[in-house]
């Protein structure tokens, strides 16, 4: 159906209300094969503008820019932009944008595994060991080997290099958890196959 003038005023007005509102996320990039078409998307909190060129190998081929805006309300229900997302981005980009335009914005699990493990290295044991329960993000952040490594360093001052053998063969976290009492039949038991290997040398 053909639009008025006033119907396509008001329309553009709502493209300009939502890609002009506070920005959450933009991605570029071209659309997958066998298409060369070139895509933005930017979300914000008022909704999800998608714009795309298209390119064209023909030269007589006149070929415009092209733009719709969805209200962040719709955006779950409309599967046309969510199959151009996906298409173009991802699954993860796609599932993304439904989590910003659903407010459930969670940042603090997408940032980078070694900064997620410098704050994590600050937190009291129990602590860590609630955060772990969180999310899988978080899961994983709290089962690194480097987190570990320093929070056994804060319970015993000093690593020898036994301890960084075993920890090798173990995992931190396994060597933290072990009472003194095995880690010293640990380390007996590393010293013991150490001489025997010596001896067959």
């Amino acid at each position: 159906m053909e639009l008025t003038n006033e119907q396509r005023i008001e329309e553009q007005k709502r493209r300009r209300f939502i890609a002009n509102a506070w920005m959450l996320l933009e991605k570029t990039g071209q659309a997958r094969a066998p298409s060369k078409d070139y895509c933005q998307l930017l979300v914000t909190t008022e909704g999800v503008v998608w714009r795309w060129w298209r390119i064209s190998l023909r030269r007589s081929a006149v070929v415009y820019p092209g733009e719709w805006a969805v209200d962040r309300d719709d955006v779950p229900d409309d599967e046309r932009l969510l199959g151009e997302i996906e298409r173009t981005f991802g699954c993860d980009v796609k599932d993304e944008v439904l989590h910003l335009c659903a407010r459930s914005n969670d940042y603090l699990s997408k940032l980078p595994q070694k900064l997620l493990v410098k704050i994590a290295s600050y937190l009291q044991l129990e602590d860590v060991i609630a955060m772990a329960h969180c999310s899988k993000a978080f899961r994983r952040c709290c089962l690194t080997d480097s987190l570990w490594r320093n929070i056994f360093l804060q319970h015993h001052k000093q690593i020898t290099p036994e301890i960084e053998q075993l920890a090798a063969e173990h995992t931190w976290r396994k060597i933290f958890f072990t009472d003194k009492l095995r880690l010293q039949m640990l380390m007996s038991r590393q010293r013991a196959q150490g001489g025997s290997r010596m001896t067959t040398d």
